[in-house]
């Protein structure tokens, strides 16, 4: 769901009989007097001094003749212009902060701006939490007329297509990734759009050539790398069931620059992880002086299935962050930027979320597909379960391509399985415990698919990521509503500073 401002006509043009109603909105204290007011069902904030909480009450039931009569209009016409542009004021039952639904024919939609292709299903590592991990997919290669039939699809005119590769290994097929990329550039040149693209890799596969194709095609690179070596090599392994940690360093003796400052990176770690570890990870880092890390989770699937996470293990992530946070408000802005943060940062800053996985709803199917190994096409990245699954496996190009009904984008959309994920927005709004949340617009309602994984239903909420909002949301906000906020330039440093390997860390991808 997207929004955007309709602002408020000039007074004059308004009718007087029109009825002035405060919406239901949030209050949150804030130091002094100061409340944080959040609009019910809508993104956005305002931070009012009590002067304006105290307007909020005497205009609320008001016609807009009365309040024009009044001897203080002229003194708080502008304060009511911007109640009303933030969703906070109706007016005749409008307000300014408006939702703009997407269209609910899949034919006439919009095609994803990102699209990931899974390029194979193998690895040269055998990670112990591999949350891809399945035996029927390890074999599987990419049909490339597939891939190829859905970039076609999925750049448009005047539009920007992110096209993410992953696996498995992508690096175990670079030449198909090669001509994939330059398929994609001559399209998009002949259509006038553009692509830029983004790699998660395990950092095994880098060599002058392939590094000097990354940096000539400006690719956003994400690394897989779990921190120093003891931590690292406990479950990011070969076949052979030796650490990985020694291959993956020495690229930053090879490749000095390229990885300290166009890579970034995502640490997996596991329910038994404690607080030690954690902050050992991060002065690692921290050392070796990169400019971004995200901390992740692993998921209970794959090699991981039934690793569940535990109370103390989401106590543990969540006094992390909220550390780090702490540390960043009081003045520590030096990178590595940790892109949990920044992401928890940005839906306060803008009504237009970057991050397709924290907006309403989700960009499962919308924002992004999945083109996997063997041929499905699905709503996410993030989760095997069936109900992301939007086309079944062993799909051919040639089948695509002579099916009455449409593209695979117009297909996968009409689903079952596309409907139940927008289902799961009206949940949130009408019936979850996330209705009467102050957060839900700034949350998305957690991840579709770690609430699946945890919980066994899509229609829950994922524990960690709701107990880690609830702590940081509140702090996050009072900073970013002071004039000098150090977490707006944390975050502005950040994007400045490191926004290709923040991009690539920001992906969806484990």
């Amino acid at each position: 769901m997207r929004y955007r401002v309709a602002p408020l006509p000039d007074w004059d043009e308004l009718d007087g009989a029109d009825r002035i109603r405060v919406g239901r909105h949030y209050r949150v204290p804030v130091d002094g007097d100061d409340v944080l007011v959040i609009p019910h069902g809508r993104p956005g904030w305002l931070r009012l001094p009590p002067s304006v909480v105290a307007l909020l009450a005497a205009i609320d039931g008001l016609d807009v003749a009365g309040v024009r009569a009044s001897p203080d209009f002229a003194d708080v016409s502008g304060t009511l212009r911007a109640l009303y542009d933030g969703g906070l004021l109706y007016i005749g039952g409008r307000t300014g902060l408006r939702a703009e639904r997407a269209q609910a024919d899949p034919a006439t939609s919009e095609p994803p701006t990102a699209l990931l292709l899974k390029l194979t299903g193998a690895c040269d590592m055998a990670c112990s939490y591999c949350y891809d991990y399945d035996a029927q997919r390890w074999p599987g290669r990419m049909d490339l007329d597939l891939a190829r039939c859905l970039i076609v699809e999925c750049l448009r005119p005047g539009r920007q297509l992110t096209l993410m590769f992953h696996g498995g290994e992508p690096m175990l097929r670079f030449t198909q990734m090669r001509d994939l990329v330059e398929f994609a550039d001559r399209t998009a040149s002949t259509v006038g759009a553009t692509v830029r693209y983004t790699i998660q890799t395990n950092g095994l596969h880098f060599t002058e050539s392939a590094v000097e194709f990354l940096r000539r095609h400006r690719f956003a690179v994400g690394v897989s790398l779990d921190g120093p070596a003891h931590v690292h090599d406990r479950n990011r392994i070969d076949h052979g069931g030796r650490g990985t940690h020694q291959r993956i360093a020495a690229n930053f003796d090879r490749f000095p620059e390229f990885m300290r400052s166009e890579v970034g990176y995502i640490s997996v770690i596991g329910a038994g992880t404690d607080a030690e570890e954690l902050d050992a990870t991060w002065r690692f880092f921290r050392d070796l002086g990169v400019l971004t890390w995200k901390l992740l989770p692993a998921d209970a699937e794959g090699r991981a299935t039934g690793q569940a996470e535990t109370a103390s293990f989401r106590k543990t992530f969540v006094d992390f962050l909220s550390a780090r946070l702490e540390a960043v408000l009081d003045g520590a802005l030096d990178h590595p930027y940790i892109t949990n943060l920044v992401q928890l940062i940005e839906p306060f800053l803008t009504l237009d979320r970057p991050n397709m996985c924290m907006k309403m709803p989700c960009g499962a199917s919308t924002d992004l597909l999945v083109l996997d190994a063997v041929g499905a096409v699905r709503a996410c990245d993030c989760s095997y379960h069936p109900v992301f699954q939007l086309l079944p496996a062993g799909a051919r190009a040639s089948e695509a391509a002579s099916q009455p009904s449409g593209g695979l984008v117009t297909r996968g959309r009409s689903t079952a399985s596309s409907m139940t994920l927008r289902a799961r927005e009206r949940w949130l709004l009408d019936e979850a415990p996330c209705a009467s949340c102050p957060w839900l617009h700034q949350c998305a309602g957690t991840c579709p698919a770690r609430a699946l994984i945890n919980n066994g239903s899509l229609f829950s909420i994922d524990d960690l990521e709701c107990e880690t909002r609830l702590a940081l949301f509140p702090r996050i906000l009072a900073d970013l509503s002071r004039p000098n906020s150090a977490l707006r330039r944390y975050h502005d440093y950040a994007k400045r500073r490191a926004g290709p390997a923040l991009a690539a860390a920001a992906a969806p991808p484990r």
